[in-house]
């Protein structure tokens, strides 16, 4: 499972790349693709968070639950609050808003994606060690 959450982030990771790019390179003559995009990218970052969550449980449960409990809390508010961030995002860059402010919606998304890049950077750094030691220490 910790290998599929790796996979997880490169996708997500090169997803993002591709989307920044697109959005430089075009203008809003490009949302037909950004939309699709946009449909893609919140896809597998829902599909990610559920795999993600799971895996968090198991830890918290398991036999380095208290080394991992305060990494577990911190992610888990983490995530809630980027996920949050991330509806909001939605709810306001409706296809009309991104035409009429282009350049707004353009710096709104790399912000959002530099907090997600930063997120998974630390998830990496933090939490995945502890999901790999995890099964080591239930054997």
């Amino acid at each position: 499972m910790l290998m599929e959450l790796k996979q997880d982030h490169d996708a997500l990771r090169g997803m993002m790349r591709e989307f920044a790019h697109v959005m430089r390179a075009h203008g809003p003559e490009a949302l037909p693709d950004i939309t699709r995009r946009r449909i893609a990218f919140s896809q597998l970052f829902r599909d990610h968070m559920g795999r993600e969550d799971a895996m968090v449980v198991a830890l918290r449960a398991g036999p380095m639950a208290v080394q991992a409990d305060p990494v577990a809390r911190e992610h888990s508010r983490a995530i809630v609050a980027l996920f949050l961030r991330y509806s909001d995002h939605i709810k306001h860059w409706t296809p009309a808003q991104i035409e009429r402010d282009w350049q707004g919606y353009r710096d709104a998304v790399l912000a959002l994606q530099q907090g997600l890049l930063d997120r998974m950077a630390w998830e990496e750094r933090h939490l995945h060690p502890l999901m790999a030691e995890a099964p080591r220490r239930a054997a």
